[in-house]
């Protein structure tokens, strides 16, 4: 036996002729054509295999089967409107919890610069956690945790139906204390192979990393298997080991301003040989996040962006 199928149209028609007793007002209500509303009803009523309407001299009337279905399916309307009220006001409520997941270095960025401008935040809660990349996730794409709302990262999402915002472009390379490079001189990334460079943990393959670079005066770029003594689960823990002589660093150029600034790290290399990453925003598209997820969203993109062009323009910015 095949399950009844009931479609809110028809529901919303039969509540509408009750109200009527006609189906010419009904359709005009309705903005439906009358032919369109009298054969929703007929439709209906002949799955049912029950008269909802019988015909008087002037007007449609219920019958006693539509006397008795009627209550039944304007509650049915009432709670299917109650359910499009909710999901409008979930959409739109500055209430319930915002994911944000970003590198280390990022993070505590955000945490420093960014977090506290976004203004009237109302009741929602924000979690701040950590994502560092690993090796394969920079070719092959970035997953987007179950919990996560927002996503600020270096590689591209590996669902294609996320939308991916490049905000800024980031020079990754070799960096170390001039103490360290005095004892310990190198020209150029060949070299790396006979220095103690501190490792990121999630980026090990047979206990050492690969570290990129592009040819200086040229658009090639090679890999580099780099080994050492130290081995960090994120950039910050190894800028530290790196401050303190203990090796050469692989990390952005905008995060160490301040340390290249004041010369506690400078470039490995007389040249500029680097790695370029995407600093990308990875989020769902807007139409199937809740307003409280926007909301925050806005805010730090519109931070973010104004601190880049404030570093373009040469006045302190982003890594500062």
């Amino acid at each position: 036996m095949n399950k009844l199928q009931v479609k809110p149209r028809e529901l919303k028609i039969i509540s509408v002729i009750a109200a009527t007793h006609s189906i010419g007002d009904a359709a005009a209500l309705l903005g439906m054509a009358q032919a369109n509303v009298s054969k929703y009803l007929s439709d209906f009523e002949m799955r049912v295999g029950l008269k909802v309407f019988e015909r008087t001299t002037r007007q449609l009337a219920l019958t006693q089967f539509g006397e008795a279905l009627l209550p039944y399916v304007n509650a049915s309307l009432d709670k299917n409107s109650q359910l499009i009220n909710f999901i409008a006001d979930y959409k739109h409520e500055k209430r319930g919890k915002v994911t944000l997941y970003a590198p280390t270095g990022i993070v505590t960025y955000l945490a420093r610069h960014v977090i506290h401008k976004i203004e009237e935040i109302g009741e929602i809660r924000l979690s701040l956690k950590t994502y560092n990349l690993n090796r394969n996730e920079f070719s092959e794409g970035v997953s987007f945790p179950d919990d996560c709302d927002i996503l600020i990262t270096y590689a591209q999402p590996k669902d294609e139906n996320l939308v991916a915002s490049v905000l800024t472009k980031y020079s990754v390379t070799a960096f170390a204390t001039k103490e360290y490079l005095e004892t310990h001189p190198i020209t150029g990334p060949k070299d790396l192979a006979n220095h103690s460079c501190i490792l990121i943990d999630s980026m090990l393959v047979d206990d050492a990393n690969i570290w990129r670079f592009r040819v200086h005066g040229s658009e090639e770029v090679l890999d580099y298997k780099v080994t050492g003594n130290y081995i960090c689960d994120n950039t910050q823990t190894a800028l530290e080991l790196a401050r303190n002589n203990l090796g050469i660093v692989f990390a952005p150029k905008e995060s160490l301003k301040k340390e290249l600034t004041h010369g506690m790290l400078v470039p490995c290399f007389p040249h500029q040989e680097e790695w370029w990453l995407d600093l990308t925003a990875i989020y769902r598209k807007r139409e199937y996040q809740p307003w409280r997820v926007q909301y925050v969203l806005d805010g730090v993109l519109n931070c973010l962006r104004q601190h880049i062009a404030r570093a373009v323009d040469g006045r302190p910015g982003l890594g500062d």
